[in-house]
């Protein structure tokens, strides 16, 4: 058939995969079906975490944003399905150390690594692994437990679709994932983070044994002695609370708390106190400085150059009235960059989201002072990096979700996280098939997933964006048009402000990645407590990803941020 007549549906790919066709540039057959039928449009979304990412390491956490987003991008131009777009997005960032995803995640009280990752196709089927030892790419166990959801078994057996520690390593195996060793799971940073952590709470134990106050969680008979009591030179009290707080789980660490995070720094360096542990064939610890118990903030905060500043930090909130205002103008503060698409390789966070492609406004808060802490913060040290997450649309405009994450640092063996729980770190609402408007909606969440898991987070911003609603007096639903107010209340009404999350020992830190499909657009959402969330976004229609690192303002509880892909 290689000199044959090319099916409509090859012209069409020809058409698609074009970099810029244009309807007026000739008479062939792809111009001439170019006038007939417009391409339709992929997108895919990435955040990295929530918590707090150094000016330092910004580039870095950028960079792994925008890889993810273009090994996704390339599926999906080639006609792969969004929940294919999602595992191979999410497992690029599982490969990169500076991610508790995969390779280089949190370590139990064991040292052993236990990773969480779901999956969610655009019909709300998941699947799903927790607290699963062994495997390098968790994501895709949960992509492999999804597909095998469908297939019927004998007996009428219902296949599951979510499993979790040595059944889901077994259920890998069978299915022929390879499972390795936990020693080449264990990255130099995480060892080098375990080791402080264990002489944290060995420490705490023997204070605990001296005033025989704090009763023991669990003994461990291994390498690792230790037990889940208060810190030594840490505060139990109730986290601070409002705009000078020193945000999301930097604070929950601080007040004894390990949250869903690895305070990391390729940037910093120390020494390590402790000795070894015994965790194989590893790497060596990195050398750091041991880091500081910081307090809220008390002093001038430090005001980063103009030139490390992020471009979409000067951008004033645009979303008003009803929907995204598209025609918000920006401030004179961006005049001077180039409204050319810029690569994320030449510029650490570029105008991206300025450029001719964005259709829509992009939200920050103006006021970005106390974004990097006190003077007792080393600024080039990573507080937290969380659950990283992925949302796409294929093609065929079926959307998909997945998150995943090496969990809480010491946390307990077999404890399964926000990201292995559906409605919890990732959520889809499906299109109904007599919805003329064609809706869809998924969101992934990332931060204290004890709490995200108390309030259904993903599930419920979900539901406020796909119903346009947001929490009213006595708890009932009440209408809402404006979008950066549903978000904003999502966070501090139904998350912050739920029962099981006010007046809590532990921050409630949360930051939330959303889109929404119908007939006009796609929809892009993001909005976190912490003071920090790296998110890259990209459209099929786009030559490079478009990248933000938002950061908290001093004036404001929620920080947030938007953008509408065009479809039509």
């Amino acid at each position: 058939m290689g000199g044959g007549r090319r099916s409509y549906a090859s012209v069409l790919k020809e058409a698609r995969n074009s970099t810029h066709p244009s309807p007026l540039s000739g008479d062939s057959t792809v111009d001439r079906i170019w006038r007939r039928v417009k391409p339709p449009v992929a997108a895919i979304f990435i955040h990295a975490g929530a918590g707090f990412h150094s000016l330092g390491n910004e580039k870095v956490h950028l960079d792994a944003c925008a890889e993810a987003a273009r090994i996704g991008m390339k599926l999906l131009r080639q006609g792969a399905s969004a929940p294919e777009a999602v595992e191979a997005a999410i497992k690029c960032l599982e490969d990169k150390e500076i991610t508790n995803a995969g390779y280089g995640s949190n370590l139990n009280m064991d040292g052993v690594v236990e990773c969480d990752a779901t999956v969610v196709d655009h019909l709300g089927r998941s699947g799903a692994c927790g607290a699963v030892p062994g495997i390098k790419n968790p994501i895709s166990l949960a992509k492999m437990i999804l597909d095998a959801s469908s297939q019927p078994l004998s007996l009428r057996r219902v296949p599951p679709n979510i499993l979790v520690g040595l059944g889901a390593k077994l259920f890998a195996e069978e299915h022929g994932m390879a499972a390795t060793t936990n020693s080449l799971l264990v990255s130099r940073n995480a060892k080098d983070r375990y080791l402080r952590w264990n002489d944290d709470l060995k420490r705490a134990e023997a204070k605990s044994s001296s005033s025989n106050s704090t009763p023991v969680l669990r003994k461990h008979a291994s390498a690792t002695e230790c037990e889940a009591t208060e810190c030594e030179g840490r505060q139990q009290t109730q986290a601070p609370t409002g705009p000078g707080m020193l945000a999301g789980h930097a604070a929950a660490i601080l007040t004894g708390t390990w949250n869903e995070g690895q305070p990391d720094s390729p940037c910093s360096v120390g020494s390590v106190s402790t000795p070894p542990a015994d965790f194989g064939s590893g790497p060596a610890p990195t050398p750091r400085n041991t880091p500081r118990h910081a307090s809220p903030r008390t002093t001038p905060p430090v005001v980063p150059k103009a030139a490390d500043r992020n471009p979409l930090d000067f951008i004033v909130p645009a979303i008003r009235g009803q929907g995204l205002n598209l025609s918000a103008k920006r401030p004179t503060a961006h005049k001077s960059l180039s409204d050319d698409p810029i690569s994320l390789a030449a510029r650490t966070a570029g105008n991206a989201y300025a450029d001719g492609n964005f259709d829509g406004a992009v939200l920050s808060d103006p006021d970005i002072d106390n974004q990097h802490g006190d003077d007792d913060d080393d600024p080039d040290t990573d507080k937290v990096t969380d659950t990283v997450g992925a949302i796409a649309i294929d093609l065929r405009g079926f959307i998909a979700a997945g998150s995943s994450s090496g969990g809480i640092g010491m946390k307990h063996s077999g404890r399964i996280g926000p990201a292995a729980l559906v409605g919890v770190g990732s959520a889809v609402i499906p299109e109904d098939p007599e919805d003329v408007e064609q809706t869809s909606v998924a969101a992934v969440t990332s931060g204290t997933g004890e709490h995200m898991a108390t309030t259904l987070a993903s599930a419920k911003c979900c539901e406020r964006l796909f119903h346009g609603t947001r929490r009213g007096p006595g708890g009932r639903n009440i209408e809402e048009t404006d979008d950066q107010a549903l978000m904003e209340a999502f966070i501090n009404d139904d998350f912050m402000g739920h029962p099981g999350v006010k007046n809590q020992p532990s921050t409630g830190a949360i930051g939330v990645m959303a889109v929404k499909k119908d007939r006009s657009g796609i929809y892009f959402y993001f909005a976190h407590n912490t003071d920090s969330f790296a998110l890259a976004s990209m459209s099929s229609t786009e030559r490079d990803p478009l990248c933000v690192m938002s950061r908290l303002g001093k004036s404001r509880m929620v920080s947030q941020g938007a953008r509408k892909i065009r479809t039509d």
